[in-house]
């Protein structure tokens, strides 16, 4: 592993400063979703400043505001992506920053304008220093909470028209120390999954229930018997989450109206296929058997929004080993995986590589992500693009 691949934090200190100013830019005016105007403008302008020649919007489809920059080095060598993604939340900010969203519920409370930053600072760099060999692949990506639009930009021909060999993307942990990166292999984040059930029987009035098939029974039950789904059929050893958050039937204006229809959905997180399989046929069998019990009609939707996020565990031997020349041994940490979901899953299903994690915490910045006081940390913009920047150089030439 050669020296003149590794990028300091110090190298990126001019490349950081300015990238600060777009994430601010960025941070003032968010957007949700795939269709990110306003944000995929940004992008372009700061790319065209940096003077790239080979900008792509669109990438994803005519809604999906889906940006890829390519710089190529002055050799031939293999091409690594790196994904930014680059959507808000609803949440109305107050962190009182000054450059605070002007959007009420619209935020940047998952550091996704700080991604777009570091990788701008990581393509503002290869400009200035084109003598390497490879491409570098820089995709900027909306619609990761929930839209996912790395699937998108999958499915519109990512891989295949820019010849990626491997895929690296960061995350903002606010669990760890400004200046300190962490990694996870293998299963990184959880499969997430979505689950609708509806119980339909007869309605009445309060006072006569034998002549009603009441619903809202059923849905009680199984609210209690999805509890056990885990705990039940689960090994010990694997991991997984079943959650009721949503449960509806009846008016609060109507107390003596037995409805014809109740309603629970909620979320489930695993790691392993054969765990989600289970999962989805026992939501189907308790919901139906307890649907049969009462003598009432049940439908379930059950839908698999993103996989799990697998990071292949040679990549991430190889990018820790790069991050700890890079950073030192004491700021490569080993992390524990989630619950969480990550749409990044999508590019790892087709190419190997690995998401870590970037460290924010410091005096100023102690909130947890989503959450409404979050404020992406300017000084890890440096650390993060030098980890990247170090990591695309290095396996550009790497044989394995």
């Amino acid at each position: 592993m050669s020296d003149s691949l590794m990028v300091k934090p110090e190298d990126l200190i001019d490349c950081a400063a300015v990238a600060a100013q777009i994430r601010h830019a960025i941070h003032q005016y968010p957007e949700i979703g795939l269709n990110l105007t306003r944000t995929e403008q940004t992008i372009v302008e700061a790319l065209k400043s940096f003077g790239c020649e080979e900008i792509h919007t669109r990438v994803g489809g005519s809604d999906v505001a889906g940006v890829v920059c390519v710089v190529k080095g002055e050799c031939p060598g293999r091409t690594i992506g790196i994904r930014a993604d680059s959507d808000a939340l609803p949440l109305n900010e107050n962190t009182g920053a000054p450059y605070a969203s002007e959007r009420p519920k619209h935020m940047h409370a998952c550091g996704h304008d700080g991604h777009v930053a570091t990788l701008l600072a990581v393509v503002n760099y290869f400009m200035k220093h084109r003598h390497f060999a490879g491409r570098l692949v820089a995709i900027f990506q909306p619609g990761e909470e929930g839209f996912a639009g790395a699937k998108y930009m999958i499915e519109d021909g990512l891989v295949e028209r820019f010849g990626i060999d491997e895929f690296y993307a960061l995350h903002a942990e606010p669990s760890l120390d400004v200046g300190t990166v962490g990694f996870i292999s293998g299963y990184a984040t959880a499969n997430a999954d979505v689950f609708e059930v509806t119980f339909e029987g007869k309605g009445g009035h309060g006072s006569r229930p034998q002549f009603a098939k009441d619903p809202v029974i059923a849905m009680g039950e199984a609210i209690l018997a999805l509890q056990t789904l885990v705990s039940r059929n689960v090994s010990p050893q694997l991991a997984a989450v079943v959650s009721v958050c949503c449960a509806q039937a009846g008016d609060p204006n109507g107390v003596s109206v037995i409805p014809q229809k109740a309603m629970i959905s909620g979320t489930t997180r695993s790691y392993e296929p054969e765990v989600q399989d289970t999962i989805e046929r026992r939501i189907n069998e308790i919901a139906h058997g307890i649907a049969k019990t009462y003598d009432i009609e049940a439908e379930v939707k059950y839908t698999r929004l993103y996989p799990a996020m697998y990071n292949t565990p040679k990549n991430v031997e190889a990018a820790r080993a790069i991050a700890t020349r890079v950073l030192g041994e004491n700021n490569v940490k080993e992390i524990s995986r989630t619950t969480g979901g990550e749409d990044f899953s999508f590019m790892l299903q087709k190419r190997p590589g690995c998401l870590f994690r970037l460290g924010m915490k410091d005096a100023d910045h102690t909130a947890p992500v989503h959450n409404e006081r979050f404020n992406f940390n300017d000084k890890a913009i440096a650390t993060g693009a030098a980890v990247l920047a170090s990591i695309a150089l290095t396996r550009m030439v790497s044989n394995s």
